[in-house]
């Protein structure tokens, strides 16, 4: 507030200096400044108070007249455009203040006010006073917005301090809550000393030679060794320790019986350790995975409102000029260095301006293009509302698929999806369920809901992984597991990211190659230890990216089907995407025999260049 007011001030001491200014014999400074400040509609009132008071304090009697009058009328036709709302430019503006004051100074001419030989310089003046009015509303609209940016940014800041706190302290406690996972795969050699001294107690106490067996090194002792371990192992007992033990001991079979059970409560306490360990292991993983969606939204975009702010007063201005009242304007940049600019749109003049002239306006004062955002709507209308544009992106990618259901069912197992999410990421995934039919569908369909709705809702596709595989693991009452297989394309760059659980190989198939990605794993829901590391590529344009479930490799009956599918994907000619995948699955069927003994499914992502 401070700032408008030292603003305000020296906007109203400049026009009290053009009052000064005397140019053969006229003020057209008084005009000039005038109408640059006026057109900015930058505190008008107090503006507009004091530069009146300033003339009549300093111009002479005529001039103060014929100025006075011409911006008072000038003032009267831009309020009679403002309310009709119509749309008027600054150009504009200034073009009709120097006709104004052209005109006026004729009207003096006729009732001998002024003389009629300096008609030439009124009209000289008038020229003077709508261009460097025109011009100079540019620097005052700079001036008067420069501190607008970054107040509303220390508005919009958030208190990364403070998550990233959060985020640590949730890090800490992954990891001692892992330290805690330890697992034990067979007993110990104290719990093997404690059941010796259980079978001594419970089985040899009574006996007289209880001391005498259980010396140490003695034949018995190591007899009984040899009984521990065998039982632990799950082996027979060699025939000479066994004659060893029925010889000399008079409860042998009791005793041998006795060891069984002890050891078979010592495996089912391991068991329960190490489902508990288990369950500690993926807790700690669900913290740190939201740990590092934290992070993620503290790294995700960074404001470069200062970094760009002369090139935000531009837009402002651009949009101002257009009819429209802008606030809220941020500009921000991913870590691949794609800008997104938001901001709080109205329309002032008329009733609506087109998203496709906004779009022109803000490209004519940057140096890239931009789209407007899915969310957005079409038209700019008198109420406030909130518009995104994001920066064009290289790459277009479109998805098609072609699938075969098992013969047999009605519905298949195989579940796909593709679209674009926040920041031009294309997502496009596969899931192959367990079986075939209505249950596997349902399994599928889950996956790739889940994966979607993580995705879309900015999570990092590690974390979306990690927090599926949980979901699966704990809401699972019988073992049913799904693929997955996902892909994101980032349409800046053309970077490509594959995530494969559980999931056959992927092609890319290039102009001159095809490159074939595999990696080994187990499916969703399967373990507790997931591998989210993705395979990373690169796409151009006319590139194709084919994914397939593993009915359309099992049953082709030839020695090497990858190879064979990558020879048949290698010798495709360029069409779109659909037709892609349906072209595959044709060439496919002739080596099956026409039969599908499996869901058959073929999704295939192009990108083409923008």
């Amino acid at each position: 507030m401070k700032r408008d007011i030292w603003k305000m001030m020296l906007l109203i001491v400049i026009g009290g200096v053009c009052c000064h200014v005397k140019m053969m014999g006229c003020y057209p400074l008084v005009a000039m400044w005038f109408v640059a400040v006026y057109m900015e509609e930058y505190y008008r009132g107090p503006f507009v108070a004091f530069q009146y008071l300033f003339m009549a304090l300093w111009l002479p009697i005529i001039s103060l007249c014929r100025y006075s009058i011409s911006l008072l009328v000038w003032m009267v036709v831009i309020a009679i455009f403002e309310r009709m709302h119509l749309r008027m430019k600054a150009l504009m503006k200034s073009l009709w203040a120097g006709l104004i004051m052209v005109g006026i100074y004729y009207g003096g001419t006729v009732v001998s006010v002024v003389g009629r030989d300096k008609l030439p310089l009124a009209v000289l003046e008038g020229m003077f006073v709508s261009g460097a009015g025109f011009l100079l509303n540019r620097p005052v609209s700079l001036l008067a917005q420069w501190e607008m940016v970054g107040a509303e940014k220390a508005q919009a800041k958030m208190p990364i301090a403070q998550v990233q706190n959060y985020s640590e302290a949730m890090t800490g406690l992954a990891k001692y809550m892992e330290n805690l996972v330890q697992p034990k795969e067979t007993a110990s050699a104290e719990q093997k000393v404690s059941l010796k001294q259980e079978l001594r107690h419970r089985i040899c106490a009574p006996c007289d030679k209880c001391n005498v067996c259980f010396a140490q090194g003695g034949e018995m002792a190591m007899a009984l060794d040899a009984l521990v371990d065998s039982v632990e192992g799950g082996k027979a007992l060699d025939q000479e320790t066994l004659k060893k033990i029925t010889t000399q001991c008079e409860r042998a079979e009791l005793l041998m019986q006795e060891a069984v059970s002890v050891f078979e409560k010592i495996e089912l306490n391991l068991s329960w350790y190490r489902r508990l360990c288990e369950h500690r292991e993926m807790i700690a993983g669900q913290i740190d995975a939201m740990a590092k969606v934290m992070g993620d939204c503290m790294e995700e975009e960074l404001c470069c409102d200062d970094k760009e702010k002369w090139q935000l007063l531009q837009m402002r201005y651009h949009l101002k000029d257009a009819g429209l009242k802008v606030s809220k304007m941020h500009m921000y940049q991913r870590k691949n260095g794609a800008r997104r600019l938001e901001m709080e749109l109205r329309a002032v003049w008329g009733n609506c301006i087109t998203i496709r002239e906004v779009l022109g306006h803000l490209e004519a004062c940057s140096s890239c293009l931009w789209i407007s955002g899915e969310g957005n709507r079409s038209i700019v209308g008198r109420e406030k509302t909130c518009y995104v544009f994001v920066q064009k992106p290289k790459f277009l990618c479109s998805y098609g698929v072609a699938k075969y259901v098992q013969t047999g069912q009605e519905i298949s197992g195989d579940s796909f999806r593709g679209g674009r999410c926040e920041g031009c990421r294309f997502v496009m995934a596969l899931s192959d369920g367990m079986g075939s039919g209505p249950a596997a569908n349902r399994e599928s369909e889950t996956v790739v809901d889940m994966f979607f709705r993580f995705v879309q809702s900015g999570f990092a596709t590690e974390v979306a992984l990690r927090l599926m595989n949980a979901a699966m693991i704990f809401g699972a009452d019988t073992e049913r597991f799904s693929t997955l297989d996902a892909c994101l394309v980032d349409e800046y760059t053309g970077i490509v990211d594959i995530y494969k659980v559980g999931a056959h190989v992927s092609f890319v198939k290039r102009k001159n190659s095809v490159e074939v990605i595999g990696a080994e794993s187990l499916p969703m829901g399967a373990s507790v230890n997931l591998d989210t590391i993705p395979y990373r590529s690169y796409l151009e344009e006319g590139d194709f990216l084919v994914m397939v479930t593993d009915g359309v490799l099992e049953y082709l009956h030839v020695e090497d089907p990858v190879e064979v599918l990558q020879d048949i994907i290698e010798e495709m000619s360029e069409v779109d995407a659909a037709t892609f995948s349906r072209k595959i699955l044709e060439r496919i069927m002739l080596f099956t025999g026409g039969e599908v003994k499996d869901d058959m499914t073929v999704l295939t992502l192009k990108a083409m260049e923008r």
